[in-house]
Protein backbone atom coordinates (compact mmCIF):
# COMPACT_ATOMS: atom_id res chain seq x y z
CA UNK A 1 0.00 0.00 0.00
CA UNK A 2 1.37 3.60 -0.72
CA UNK A 3 -1.24 5.88 0.85
CA UNK A 4 -3.16 5.53 4.25
CA UNK A 5 -5.81 2.77 4.77
CA UNK A 6 -8.26 5.23 6.00
CA UNK A 7 -8.39 6.86 2.70
CA UNK A 8 -7.71 3.37 0.95
CA UNK A 9 -10.91 1.60 2.32
CA UNK A 10 -13.37 4.78 1.36
CA UNK A 11 -12.36 4.55 -2.24
CA UNK A 12 -13.93 0.70 -2.55
CA UNK A 13 -17.20 -0.17 -2.88
CA UNK A 14 -18.26 -4.28 -2.59
CA UNK A 15 -18.00 -6.47 -5.40
CA UNK A 16 -21.04 -8.34 -7.19
CA UNK A 17 -19.32 -11.60 -5.09
CA UNK A 18 -18.47 -11.07 -1.55
CA UNK A 19 -14.44 -11.46 -0.74
CA UNK A 20 -14.94 -15.19 0.71
CA UNK A 21 -15.55 -16.33 -2.55
CA UNK A 22 -12.58 -15.19 -4.29
CA UNK A 23 -10.61 -17.08 -1.64
CA UNK A 24 -9.19 -20.22 -3.58
CA UNK A 25 -6.47 -20.90 -0.26
CA UNK A 26 -5.09 -18.99 2.30
CA UNK A 27 -3.31 -17.04 -0.23
CA UNK A 28 -3.91 -13.32 -1.14
CA UNK A 29 -5.95 -12.16 -3.35
CA UNK A 30 -5.67 -8.90 -5.50
CA UNK A 31 -8.75 -6.81 -4.68
CA UNK A 32 -8.52 -3.02 -6.02
CA UNK A 33 -4.96 -3.05 -6.37
CA UNK A 34 -4.05 -4.35 -2.81
CA UNK A 35 -2.90 -7.84 -1.47
CA UNK A 36 -6.32 -8.90 0.68
CA UNK A 37 -5.39 -11.92 2.72
CA UNK A 38 -8.29 -14.23 4.65
CA UNK A 39 -5.86 -14.61 7.34
CA UNK A 40 -2.38 -13.41 8.79
CA UNK A 41 0.43 -16.06 9.91
CA UNK A 42 3.65 -15.40 11.31
CA UNK A 43 6.03 -18.72 12.39
CA UNK A 44 8.00 -18.54 15.63
CA UNK A 45 9.74 -21.63 15.63
CA UNK A 46 10.53 -23.58 18.68
CA UNK A 47 10.89 -20.05 20.78
CA UNK A 48 8.66 -19.39 23.33
CA UNK A 49 6.99 -16.56 22.29
CA UNK A 50 4.96 -12.99 23.78
CA UNK A 51 2.23 -11.74 21.49
CA UNK A 52 1.10 -8.22 21.99
CA UNK A 53 -2.52 -7.41 20.67
CA UNK A 54 -3.57 -3.50 21.02
CA UNK A 55 -6.72 -2.16 19.43
CA UNK A 56 -5.65 1.00 17.44
CA UNK A 57 -8.83 1.59 15.82
CA UNK A 58 -12.45 0.39 15.03
CA UNK A 59 -15.38 1.07 13.09
CA UNK A 60 -17.24 -2.05 12.87
CA UNK A 61 -20.43 -2.03 10.89
CA UNK A 62 -23.76 -1.19 12.53
CA UNK A 63 -25.67 -3.15 14.62
CA UNK A 64 -22.73 -5.66 14.84
CA UNK A 65 -22.80 -7.17 18.71
CA UNK A 66 -19.31 -7.48 18.97
CA UNK A 67 -16.33 -7.97 16.61
CA UNK A 68 -12.84 -8.81 17.57
CA UNK A 69 -9.55 -11.29 16.10
CA UNK A 70 -9.30 -14.92 16.29
CA UNK A 71 -5.98 -16.54 17.32
CA UNK A 72 -5.19 -20.21 16.59
CA UNK A 73 -1.57 -21.88 16.71
CA UNK A 74 -0.33 -24.31 15.03
CA UNK A 75 2.77 -27.05 16.41
CA UNK A 76 2.15 -25.07 19.94
CA UNK A 77 -0.48 -23.82 22.12
CA UNK A 78 -1.58 -20.88 23.69
CA UNK A 79 -0.78 -20.71 27.59
CA UNK A 80 -3.69 -18.81 29.24
CA UNK A 81 -3.77 -19.22 33.14
CA UNK A 82 -2.69 -22.88 33.28
CA UNK A 83 -4.59 -23.85 30.25
CA UNK A 84 -3.06 -25.08 27.47
CA UNK A 85 -5.51 -23.77 24.27
CA UNK A 86 -4.73 -24.19 20.80
CA UNK A 87 -7.32 -21.33 19.94
CA UNK A 88 -8.76 -18.21 21.45
CA UNK A 89 -10.97 -15.16 20.38
CA UNK A 90 -9.57 -12.01 21.56
CA UNK A 91 -12.88 -9.53 21.51
CA UNK A 92 -12.35 -5.63 21.02
CA UNK A 93 -12.67 -4.56 24.29
CA UNK A 94 -9.46 -6.62 25.37
CA UNK A 95 -7.90 -5.90 22.57
CA UNK A 96 -8.40 -1.58 23.54
CA UNK A 97 -7.00 -2.42 26.78
CA UNK A 98 -4.14 -4.54 25.70
CA UNK A 99 -3.83 -7.91 25.68
CA UNK A 100 -0.39 -10.04 25.86
CA UNK A 101 -0.36 -13.71 25.25
CA UNK A 102 1.97 -16.64 25.67
CA UNK A 103 2.87 -18.98 22.32
CA UNK A 104 4.34 -22.06 23.41
CA UNK A 105 5.68 -24.40 20.47
CA UNK A 106 5.87 -28.20 20.93
CA UNK A 107 7.44 -28.56 17.56
CA UNK A 108 9.80 -26.83 15.25
CA UNK A 109 7.65 -24.83 12.70
CA UNK A 110 5.19 -23.35 15.11
CA UNK A 111 3.04 -20.55 13.92
CA UNK A 112 -0.09 -18.84 14.90
CA UNK A 113 -3.18 -17.26 12.62
CA UNK A 114 -4.98 -14.23 12.76
CA UNK A 115 -8.20 -14.18 11.28
CA UNK A 116 -11.52 -11.41 12.06
CA UNK A 117 -14.52 -13.03 13.84
CA UNK A 118 -17.66 -10.78 14.65
CA UNK A 119 -20.90 -11.48 16.60
CA UNK A 120 -24.09 -10.13 13.92
CA UNK A 121 -26.75 -8.49 15.46
CA UNK A 122 -29.05 -11.93 15.94
CA UNK A 123 -26.11 -13.20 18.43
CA UNK A 124 -24.56 -15.69 15.95
CA UNK A 125 -20.64 -15.43 16.16
CA UNK A 126 -19.08 -15.98 12.26
CA UNK A 127 -16.30 -15.90 10.31
CA UNK A 128 -14.56 -17.44 7.37
CA UNK A 129 -17.43 -15.49 5.25
CA UNK A 130 -18.94 -12.53 3.75
CA UNK A 131 -16.49 -9.43 2.75
CA UNK A 132 -14.27 -10.84 5.69
CA UNK A 133 -9.85 -9.79 5.15
CA UNK A 134 -7.41 -8.36 6.16
CA UNK A 135 -4.50 -5.91 4.70
CA UNK A 136 -1.21 -5.57 6.42
CA UNK A 137 1.15 -2.73 7.00
CA UNK A 138 4.72 -2.01 8.49
CA UNK A 139 4.35 0.40 11.28
CA UNK A 140 6.66 3.64 12.53
CA UNK A 141 7.46 1.67 15.70
CA UNK A 142 8.42 -1.64 14.35
CA UNK A 143 4.74 -3.21 14.35
CA UNK A 144 2.67 -4.54 12.18
CA UNK A 145 -0.84 -3.03 11.68
CA UNK A 146 -3.61 -5.41 10.84
CA UNK A 147 -6.76 -3.57 8.87
CA UNK A 148 -9.26 -6.43 8.92
CA UNK A 149 -12.91 -5.98 7.30
CA UNK A 150 -15.09 -7.88 8.90
CA UNK A 151 -17.91 -10.17 6.93
CA UNK A 152 -20.83 -7.70 7.73
CA UNK A 153 -22.04 -4.95 4.39
CA UNK A 154 -19.56 -4.23 1.88
CA UNK A 155 -15.72 -4.19 2.41
CA UNK A 156 -14.64 -2.08 5.07
CA UNK A 157 -10.79 -2.44 6.44
CA UNK A 158 -11.37 -0.38 8.80
CA UNK A 159 -14.04 -2.37 10.69
CA UNK A 160 -11.07 -3.17 12.96
CA UNK A 161 -6.97 -2.17 13.02
CA UNK A 162 -4.88 -3.89 15.25
CA UNK A 163 -1.24 -3.42 16.26
CA UNK A 164 1.01 -6.49 17.02
CA UNK A 165 4.21 -7.49 17.92
CA UNK A 166 5.88 -10.24 18.79
CA UNK A 167 8.85 -11.00 21.42
CA UNK A 168 11.09 -13.91 22.78
CA UNK A 169 9.35 -15.03 26.40
CA UNK A 170 12.22 -14.60 29.06
CA UNK A 171 14.54 -17.50 29.47
CA UNK A 172 14.54 -16.92 32.97
CA UNK A 173 11.29 -18.44 34.59
CA UNK A 174 9.70 -14.98 36.39
CA UNK A 175 6.45 -14.70 38.38
CA UNK A 176 3.43 -14.71 35.37
CA UNK A 177 1.81 -11.27 34.85
CA UNK A 178 -1.85 -11.66 36.16
CA UNK A 179 -4.17 -11.57 32.95
CA UNK A 180 -7.97 -11.77 34.67
CA UNK A 181 -8.12 -8.06 33.69
CA UNK A 182 -7.38 -8.50 30.05
CA UNK A 183 -8.86 -12.10 29.62
CA UNK A 184 -12.48 -12.95 30.50
CA UNK A 185 -14.04 -16.18 29.45
CA UNK A 186 -17.68 -15.50 30.34
CA UNK A 187 -21.06 -16.58 28.06
CA UNK A 188 -21.88 -14.91 25.35
CA UNK A 189 -24.66 -12.32 25.73
CA UNK A 190 -27.75 -14.31 24.42
CA UNK A 191 -27.70 -17.55 23.29
CA UNK A 192 -25.74 -18.62 19.90
CA UNK A 193 -25.64 -21.38 17.36
CA UNK A 194 -22.32 -22.70 17.49
CA UNK A 195 -20.45 -24.00 14.51
CA UNK A 196 -20.11 -20.64 12.44
CA UNK A 197 -16.41 -20.21 12.74
CA UNK A 198 -13.02 -22.50 14.31
CA UNK A 199 -13.34 -20.82 18.03
CA UNK A 200 -17.20 -21.32 18.96
CA UNK A 201 -19.06 -20.00 22.07
CA UNK A 202 -17.24 -16.91 22.49
CA UNK A 203 -18.15 -13.74 23.80
CA UNK A 204 -17.85 -10.27 22.77
CA UNK A 205 -16.83 -9.08 26.21
CA UNK A 206 -12.89 -9.90 26.67
CA UNK A 207 -11.19 -13.27 25.60
CA UNK A 208 -13.00 -16.57 25.09
CA UNK A 209 -10.85 -19.55 25.26
CA UNK A 210 -12.37 -21.57 22.55
CA UNK A 211 -10.50 -24.77 21.58
CA UNK A 212 -9.92 -27.65 23.04
CA UNK A 213 -6.37 -28.28 24.87
CA UNK A 214 -3.16 -28.51 23.16
CA UNK A 215 -2.89 -31.71 23.58
CA UNK A 216 -6.06 -32.83 21.27
CA UNK A 217 -5.79 -29.78 18.76
CA UNK A 218 -4.40 -30.84 15.09
CA UNK A 219 -0.58 -31.36 15.08
CA UNK A 220 -0.01 -28.54 12.27
CA UNK A 221 -2.44 -26.46 11.43
CA UNK A 222 -3.55 -23.08 10.47
CA UNK A 223 -6.92 -21.59 10.22
CA UNK A 224 -7.91 -20.25 6.66
CA UNK A 225 -11.28 -19.39 4.76
CA UNK A 226 -14.22 -21.97 5.55
CA UNK A 227 -16.96 -21.23 3.10
CA UNK A 228 -15.14 -20.48 0.14
CA UNK A 229 -16.20 -23.70 -1.29
CA UNK A 230 -18.32 -26.47 -1.93
CA UNK A 231 -17.67 -29.91 -0.62
CA UNK A 232 -19.18 -31.23 -3.84
CA UNK A 233 -17.41 -28.72 -6.37
CA UNK A 234 -15.45 -30.42 -9.28
CA UNK A 235 -12.09 -31.15 -7.47
CA UNK A 236 -8.85 -28.89 -9.13
CA UNK A 237 -6.23 -31.40 -10.05
CA UNK A 238 -3.71 -29.22 -10.60
CA UNK A 239 -2.18 -28.77 -7.02
CA UNK A 240 0.36 -31.20 -5.75
CA UNK A 241 -0.41 -34.20 -2.56
CA UNK A 242 0.95 -34.62 0.92
CA UNK A 243 -0.92 -37.54 3.00
CA UNK A 244 -3.67 -38.48 4.74
CA UNK A 245 -5.59 -40.67 7.64
CA UNK A 246 -8.22 -43.17 8.70
CA UNK A 247 -11.10 -43.81 6.45
CA UNK A 248 -13.84 -44.29 9.73
CA UNK A 249 -14.39 -41.55 13.24
CA UNK A 250 -12.92 -38.68 13.26
CA UNK A 251 -9.80 -38.25 10.97
CA UNK A 252 -6.40 -37.42 12.41
CA UNK A 253 -4.53 -34.54 11.59
CA UNK A 254 -1.82 -35.18 8.85
CA UNK A 255 1.82 -34.08 9.81
CA UNK A 256 2.66 -30.77 7.01
CA UNK A 257 5.81 -28.55 7.16
CA UNK A 258 4.90 -25.02 8.17
CA UNK A 259 5.70 -21.93 6.32
CA UNK A 260 8.02 -18.98 7.04
CA UNK A 261 6.67 -15.89 6.69
CA UNK A 262 9.75 -13.93 7.54
CA UNK A 263 10.83 -11.69 10.52
CA UNK A 264 8.04 -9.33 12.37
CA UNK A 265 7.96 -6.06 10.54
CA UNK A 266 7.98 -7.60 7.09
CA UNK A 267 5.13 -7.33 4.53
CA UNK A 268 4.41 -11.16 4.14
CA UNK A 269 3.55 -12.22 0.37
CA UNK A 270 2.94 -16.00 0.40
CA UNK A 271 5.49 -17.33 -1.51
CA UNK A 272 4.96 -20.90 -3.42
CA UNK A 273 7.11 -22.90 -1.17
CA UNK A 274 4.44 -22.20 1.47
CA UNK A 275 1.90 -23.84 -0.53
CA UNK A 276 2.59 -27.71 1.23
CA UNK A 277 2.31 -25.77 4.75
CA UNK A 278 -0.75 -23.59 4.05
CA UNK A 279 -2.91 -26.70 2.84
CA UNK A 280 -1.83 -28.43 5.26
CA UNK A 281 -2.85 -26.21 7.68
CA UNK A 282 -6.41 -26.29 5.95
CA UNK A 283 -6.94 -29.98 6.21
CA UNK A 284 -5.81 -29.90 9.88
CA UNK A 285 -8.23 -27.21 11.08
CA UNK A 286 -10.66 -29.30 9.28
CA UNK A 287 -10.25 -32.18 11.11
CA UNK A 288 -10.71 -29.57 14.11
CA UNK A 289 -13.89 -28.74 13.16
CA UNK A 290 -14.60 -32.15 12.01
CA UNK A 291 -14.23 -33.31 15.90
CA UNK A 292 -16.13 -31.11 17.27
CA UNK A 293 -18.97 -31.92 14.76
CA UNK A 294 -18.87 -28.90 12.58
CA UNK A 295 -18.98 -31.68 9.57
CA UNK A 296 -19.87 -28.74 7.33
CA UNK A 297 -17.18 -26.31 8.39
CA UNK A 298 -14.83 -29.22 7.84
CA UNK A 299 -15.99 -30.00 4.59
CA UNK A 300 -15.21 -26.81 3.40
CA UNK A 301 -11.85 -26.04 4.66
CA UNK A 302 -11.37 -29.67 3.07
CA UNK A 303 -12.24 -28.64 -0.27
CA UNK A 304 -10.22 -26.16 0.02
CA UNK A 305 -7.15 -27.93 1.10
CA UNK A 306 -8.16 -30.67 -1.67
CA UNK A 307 -7.90 -28.09 -4.37
CA UNK A 308 -4.84 -26.54 -3.40
CA UNK A 309 -3.14 -30.34 -3.87
CA UNK A 310 -3.80 -32.02 -0.26
CA UNK A 311 -4.68 -36.03 -0.63
CA UNK A 312 -5.46 -36.37 2.82
CA UNK A 313 -8.34 -33.72 2.52
CA UNK A 314 -9.41 -35.18 -0.89
CA UNK A 315 -10.29 -38.49 0.26
CA UNK A 316 -11.40 -37.39 3.94
CA UNK A 317 -13.86 -35.09 1.86
CA UNK A 318 -14.39 -38.42 -0.23
CA UNK A 319 -15.31 -40.34 2.52
CA UNK A 320 -18.05 -37.56 4.51
CA UNK A 321 -19.71 -37.19 0.79
CA UNK A 322 -19.86 -41.77 0.26
CA UNK A 323 -21.57 -41.65 3.78
CA UNK A 324 -24.33 -39.08 2.44
CA UNK A 325 -24.49 -40.99 -0.37
CA UNK A 326 -23.19 -38.13 -2.40
CA UNK A 327 -21.36 -41.10 -4.61
CA UNK A 328 -20.56 -38.52 -7.58
CA UNK A 329 -18.92 -36.20 -5.43
CA UNK A 330 -16.64 -38.92 -3.60
CA UNK A 331 -15.62 -40.08 -6.62
CA UNK A 332 -14.19 -36.61 -7.77
CA UNK A 333 -12.65 -35.82 -5.05
CA UNK A 334 -10.99 -40.03 -4.50
CA UNK A 335 -9.88 -39.22 -8.21
CA UNK A 336 -7.92 -36.46 -7.37
CA UNK A 337 -6.12 -37.86 -4.52
CA UNK A 338 -5.37 -40.85 -6.43
CA UNK A 339 -4.10 -39.37 -9.11
CA UNK A 340 -1.84 -37.86 -6.46
CA UNK A 341 -0.74 -41.27 -5.20
CA UNK A 342 -3.18 -41.71 -2.13
CA UNK A 343 -3.13 -45.44 -1.66
CA UNK A 344 -6.79 -45.06 0.24
CA UNK A 345 -7.92 -42.87 -2.43
CA UNK A 346 -7.17 -45.47 -4.84
CA UNK A 347 -9.00 -48.56 -3.16
CA UNK A 348 -12.36 -46.24 -2.64
CA UNK A 349 -12.05 -45.28 -6.49
CA UNK A 350 -11.99 -48.68 -7.21
CA UNK A 351 -14.77 -49.93 -5.74
CA UNK A 352 -17.52 -47.03 -7.03
CA UNK A 353 -16.07 -47.96 -10.48
CA UNK A 354 -16.73 -51.59 -9.44
CA UNK A 355 -20.02 -50.62 -8.45
CA UNK A 356 -21.04 -48.48 -11.53
CA UNK A 357 -19.31 -51.53 -13.73
CA UNK A 358 -16.54 -49.66 -14.71
CA UNK A 359 -14.65 -53.00 -13.10
CA UNK A 360 -11.48 -52.30 -16.41
CA UNK A 361 -10.49 -48.94 -14.84
CA UNK A 362 -11.32 -50.41 -10.92
CA UNK A 363 -8.61 -53.17 -11.57
CA UNK A 364 -5.89 -50.27 -13.22
CA UNK A 365 -6.13 -48.71 -10.25
CA UNK A 366 -5.76 -51.49 -7.67
CA UNK A 367 -3.08 -52.32 -9.87
CA UNK A 368 -1.46 -48.98 -9.21
CA UNK A 369 -2.01 -49.04 -5.59
CA UNK A 370 -0.24 -52.74 -5.72
CA UNK A 371 2.55 -51.13 -8.15
CA UNK A 372 2.90 -48.06 -5.48
CA UNK A 373 3.16 -50.70 -2.55
CA UNK A 374 5.85 -52.37 -3.80
CA UNK A 375 7.80 -49.30 -4.86
CA UNK A 376 7.34 -48.20 -1.01
CA UNK A 377 8.95 -51.57 -0.35
CA UNK A 378 11.86 -51.03 -3.06
CA UNK A 379 10.50 -53.86 -5.68
CA UNK A 380 10.32 -53.84 -9.13
CA UNK A 381 6.99 -52.33 -10.32
CA UNK A 382 5.06 -53.28 -13.46
CA UNK A 383 2.89 -50.74 -16.08
CA UNK A 384 -0.74 -49.55 -15.29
Amino acid sequence: MNEPYSQWHAQNSAPDLPLAAHYKSADPIRWNGSMVYPMYTEQFGRTTTLLSMTLLSAAPPAGLRGHGIGLSVVGGYIDLEGRQLAGIDVWSDALARGTTVTLTPTGPDALFTLTPVWVDQSGVQRSWMGNYGILIEDTPDGRIALWCSVGEGPPNFANLVVGLGTTAAPVIATPKEPVAETITNTDMPTAATPGSLPYPNGTPAGYAATSSPASTAPRSATTAAAQAYSPTATPDTSGTVASAEQNRGRPTAAESVAPSVGEPGEQRPVERGAETGYRGALYDLGVAMFGRGEEEQACGLWAQAAAAGHPGAGYDLGVVLFRRGDLAGAEGWWRTAAELRDLRAMAGLAELLDRRGDHAEARMWRARAADERAAEAGQPVGPY
